[in-house]
């Protein structure tokens, strides 16, 4: 269960100590670097105490209980940390509740906080919390339903194209990396062009995901 769980921390150290005025937060990121857990959570615990660099601190803590196999502890401080008003901070500790879901069989929790920790990360990272949103479910999680955010239906298939390279960019910057065209039919049998992207394994999944403001206006719908 280790293995399995560390081999899945592909967020490591989210500070840099050049970007670390606080001497505390300091010790406590060199300390998680030289493999010190616990000297790493004496000085995340002074920064926290000194009401300085809190969500970072709080984060830092966090991954020092996860490296010592105190999962429940972890996913306490992930839960405080991702409240930060740091950008970086909030996407990172989402992410690692992602982890933290995924390993415990809660797949559309966790695609549900990759997906939302997508939005905040920059780089290497967002593209792994991405990728895990649309994946984490894997082979793992069996549901009867795939939900997917519709960006439009259209009855004609060159506005439906149109829409998809319109929305393309935005989507991708957004971490959604699949979009398509779905042909139906309405209720007079008419054919219409739904334009729809994203993999849910939940309702729930895809409803977290549409209310970030990062997206356009969307719907949540069930694929075949």
């Amino acid at each position: 269960m280790q293995h399995k769980i560390l081999s899945l921390l592909f967020f490591t150290i989210l500070i840099g100590c050049k970007s670390l005025p606080q001497s505390a937060l300091n010790h406590s990121v060199t300390e998680y670097q030289n493999g010190q857990w616990l000297l790493s959570e004496m000085w995340a615990k002074k920064s926290i105490e000194a009401n300085r660099s809190i969500s970072e601190s709080q984060y830092m803590m966090g991954l020092c209980e996860f490296k010592r196999q105190h999962i429940d502890v972890a996913r306490e401080w992930f839960i405080k940390a991702s409240s930060s008003s740091n950008q970086d901070v909030q996407g990172k500790a989402t992410a690692m509740l992602g982890i933290i879901s995924e390993n415990k069989g809660d797949y559309a929790e966790a695609e549900a906080a990759f997906a939302t920790a997508a939005i905040d990360l920059q780089g290497i990272d967002r593209n792994e919390a991405a990728k895990r949103s649309s994946s984490s479910s894997g082979t793992q999680f069996v549901s009867d339903n795939t939900y997917t955010l519709q960006f439009g239906a259209f009855k004609n298939k060159t506005n439906a194209d149109s829409a998809v390279t319109e929305l393309s960019p935005s989507l991708i910057n957004a971490g959604i990396n699949s979009i398509w065209i779905t042909e139906d039919t309405d209720r007079t049998g008419r054919k219409l062009y739904l334009v729809q992207a994203g993999h849910f394994t939940s309702r729930t999944a895809a409803s977290n995901r549409r209310k970030h403001s990062d997206l356009p206006h969307c719907i949540v719908t069930v694929t075949d």
